[in-house]
């Protein structure tokens, strides 16, 4: 795959996750404005759907992938999307736009299978770590980009004709792509499955990392779908700042990235893990005491920098770890629990609101990510069983010898 090629992929992931995320921090606002819904109950049946039909259909795409051209793949992506995009503002009730968000989806879901295979087609080592790195500073940027920008479209009268402009670029890309790819297929490694013996991925170690990061994904994301509501609710402050708030975690995140300490990170992974995590759900819950605006910019800021520091130290323990060094499946199968954390979010986030008021899934968020620090710990203790067997293993056969 060439640079060209590369680029123009990024390109269509930025577009796409700018147009995702654009309104999404302000859905509870938005439908209950324009559908007359409770908005609080609609943003958490509509987040669901959405990450439901990902799940099922990001496989499925990923499939025709290996049997379509990339040109073909991106096009019938592309043309699918421009069209849903179109009829999104033709909306004229709340379950009109859930089904057309939901049949937009249907296609939008083959633009994720695109960023494995930029790093499919990456040299090993170097080139698929750099190919990583832009990925992450992309999506961060486009959580930045969307967030502020945002905050400006809600507040026009008709919100949802910005979605014109998004597919109007979706066939802008289509002519695109028509001259930048050849029509051969798009090629994916072969991978080897490795399950057998006492390396089985199915131990006590990858359940509770499976755990483990059931409890993160949860935690950080529970807050998402009301968190403009409860800065709302809670301090008088404009559109534009409760963005800003919004996307402060990313913005922490674009500014330490060249900062990050790999290295000491690894020499200090489970304790640092474990810190880092019982930090960020002290942090959680200090959000929703304080009353002074000021104090909760502070402190999320500091939530950012642990939650950007120990989104890599998870990722950094499964790599470093017997499962994640050699076996393709165990990754395959991380991901699905990352995705099921992500659907379950804002279910739980909407009973919480339910039953303890707005400030209810912070509450929650905080007991979850104590919770994953427990993990780490039980995950720290079996790692070191493991690493005390293999040595003994080794002494007893140079013994034997």
């Amino acid at each position: 795959m060439t640079k060209q090629e590369k680029g123009f992929i990024y390109s269509c992931l930025l577009l796409t996750f700018i147009s995702e995320m654009l309104l999404s921090p302000f859905y509870p606002q938005l439908f209950s404005r324009f559908f007359q819904v409770d908005g609080v109950q609609a943003t958490s049946l509509f987040i669901s759907c959405c990450r439901l039909v990902v799940i099922l259909l990001a496989p499925l795409w990923a499939l025709l992938a290996k049997r379509w051209s990339i040109r073909t793949f991106v096009v019938v992506g592309l043309s699918g999307m421009a069209v849903g995009k179109m009829l999104l503002p033709t909306s004229a009730s709340f379950q009109q736009f859930l089904t057309i968000s939901l049949a937009l989806l249907v296609f939008q879901s083959s633009m994720y299978v695109l960023y494995p295979m930029v790093v499919a087609a990456s040299k090993q080592g170097a080139g698929k770590i750099s190919a990583t790195t832009r990925y992450l500073f992309m999506f961060h940027g486009s959580v930045i980009v969307s967030g502020i920008a945002g905050s400006y479209i809600i507040t026009q009268p008709f919100p949802l004709h910005v979605y014109y402009l998004f597919g109007l670029v979706d066939l802008i890309l289509i002519v695109i792509c028509w001259f930048i790819f050849s029509t051969k297929g798009a090629e994916f490694p072969s991978e080897r499955t490795e399950m057998g013996g006492k390396e089985s991925v199915w131990k006590l170690g990858f359940a509770l990392y499976s755990l483990l990061v059931f409890l993160f994904y949860t935690g950080h994301h529970m807050i998402r779908p009301y968190f403009t509501i409860f800065v709302e609710y809670s301090y008088d402050t404009s559109k534009q700042v409760m963005s800003v708030l919004y996307v402060m975690p990313s913005l922490v995140a674009i500014g330490l990235q060249p900062f990050l300490p790999k290295e000491s990170l690894k020499a200090r992974l489970h304790m640092s893990l474990l810190c880092l995590t019982a930090v960020t759900g002290i942090l959680l819950l200090l959000q929703v005491v304080v009353e002074s605006i000021g104090w909760f910019t502070v402190i999320r800021i500091l939530y950012g920098i642990c939650f950007f520091i120990s989104l890599a130290a998870i990722d950094l323990l499964f790599f470093q770890t017997r499962i994640g060094r050699s076996s393709p499946l165990s990754f395959s199968l991380v991901t699905s629990v990352q995705n099921i954390a992500l659907l379950f979010a804002p279910m739980a986030a909407v009973l919480m609101v339910e039953r303890q008021g707005i400030a209810g899934p912070f509450i929650l968020s905080g007991m979850l990510l104590f919770s994953s620090a427990l993990c780490v710990a039980l995950l720290a203790v079996q790692f070191n069983k493991a690493e005390i067997y293999h040595l003994k293993k080794g002494v007893e056969q140079r013994d034997n010898m």
